[in-house]
Formats: C-alpha cells, structure tokens, sequence
C-alpha cells in the first residue's frame, strides 16, 4: 500500500486515534508490559501532568456540575466498575464537581497514563523518577498576529494541556499571541533550569532551586510547578489507583 493510500484511507476513517503498534522488532510487547518486567531502558524519568489537561466538559458534557450528574457520567464510562470510582472522587458541591471532572477528564485523557509510567519505572528500572504537577495558566490570549483580538476568555482554572510548553523551551518572547508577565519568565526561568540540569545529569536539583525530591514511596512527592514552586505529595494518589484497579479489570 502506498503512502498515498495509507492517507485516504485515513481521511475516511471516523474517529481515528493514535494507539500502540506492536512489530515484534521495536516494540515486542505493550509497553506496559515491558516496564512491568523491566525491560525499559535503565535511566531516570522526569515526567508529569498539567492541571487541566482536559476540561470537565469532556466528562459532563453540557450537564450542570452537580453531584448526580457526576455520578451519572462515571457510571455511563464505568459501568459496573463506577462504584469505586466515585468513592475515590466523591465530590459534594458543584465547585468539587467541576474539579473532580476536570481532573478525571485529564486522567482519562493522559494524566493517568504518565503516573503509571512514572509508577513501573519507579518499581522496575532501578533508578530515580521526578515526577511534577505544571499548574501555572498561560495569561490572556490576545488572538493571532494580525487578526482582531479576541473578547477576554473567563480566567484559566488551571494549565491546559501544552501550557508548559512555551515555559520548558524558553521561548516566550518568540509567542506574541499571549501577555507575558514577569511571573511568566520566572516561571520559564525556573523550569529550565530544572529541565537542564536532568538532561545534564539525570537530577534536576541544583543551585538557588527549589529542591525537587525523587517520587518514592516513602510519600510519592512530586514538584508543583507555578510561580510559587514546591514539592508536595501526590493528593490524587487514591484517585489514581482507582482508575489503576479499574484499568487492570478490563
């Protein structure tokens, strides 16, 4: 078949999504499996998550943020397995709701994905893992470059998937569709040197940085990254697992 084919075939297809191709040569089995028998390369991770990587719409579609129609959106992707799910997430009010779709909305998207990598790697490979939660929105959006400027969106609740992308690479100057504030370029300024000094050397800590612990299970820390940058424990961990054990019962 020729590339040619390949793509008008592709551009019929309906609902197409990327997904993991075993050739027996480059991946002989899922990668799943192969960090569980630690078949992985032997080197340290550096790996994390955005905040919003999905927004709690893709969970509750255009129902109101309501306890009940939470629970009716878990039970409509879980079945029989939304039971603890629901325990794991169990929000009460409608500002839990949200956060609570916002936050599986983004596990189911990838963030439940990079802790599980984050999870075997740690348990198999025999080296450190950094693990790290970006929160810090982008500012206002002012449009593309030469269009009109677009109506100011309601403030950000939390980081978009791609947010930090501009940040890592320090290339903020370079993206004009956005009003960056000096807390951006500390932000970017930070993270880079994180970014730099694990490339170097396989750690991320180093001079005048907050220091960035290794995710362990002594309390399975990770580095919130914003303005204000700490390490904290993984608050989700039980969440995580739920979807973990649900995830196995398939």
């Amino acid at each position: 078949m020729t590339a040619e084919q390949l793509q008008e075939a592709l551009g019929k297809a309906r609902g197409s999504r990327f997904s993991t191709t075993l050739d027996g040569y480059f991946l002989p089995k899922t990668p799943k499996a192969v960090y569980e028998a630690g078949e992985q390369a032997k080197i340290p991770l550096l790996a994390g998550s955005n905040t919003q990587e999905q927004a709690a719409r893709s969970v509750l579609g255009d129902a109101q943020p309501t306890p009940e129609a939470f629970a009716a959106a878990v039970t409509r992707l879980y079945g029989e397995k939304a039971a603890d799910i629901l325990k794991a997430y169990a929000p009460t009010n409608p500002d839990e709701v949200e956060k609570a779709a916002t936050h599986l909305a983004s596990a189911r998207f990838i963030s439940y994905g990079t802790w599980k990598w984050t999870e075997l790697h740690m348990q198999t490979s025999g080296q450190l893992v950094y693990r790290y939660l970006y929160a810090h929105p982008r500012p206002q959006y002012l449009g593309m470059p030469g269009e009109p400027t677009p109506a100011p969106a309601p403030p950000a609740k939390g980081a978009a998937h791609s947010a930090e992308i501009q940040y890592a690479l320090g290339n903020l100057d370079l993206d004009p569709r956005y009003t960056w504030q000096p807390a951006d370029y500390q932000v970017s300024k930070v993270m880079q040197a994180w970014f730099v000094n694990f490339i170097k050397t396989g750690n991320p800590n180093g001079p005048g940085l907050p220091d960035w612990p290794n995710y362990c299970p002594k309390n399975f820390e990770r580095m919130r990254i914003d303005v204000k940058s700490k390490a904290e424990p993984e608050s989700d961990r039980n969440r995580y697992l739920a979807l973990d054990a649900a995830a196995a019962e398939r």
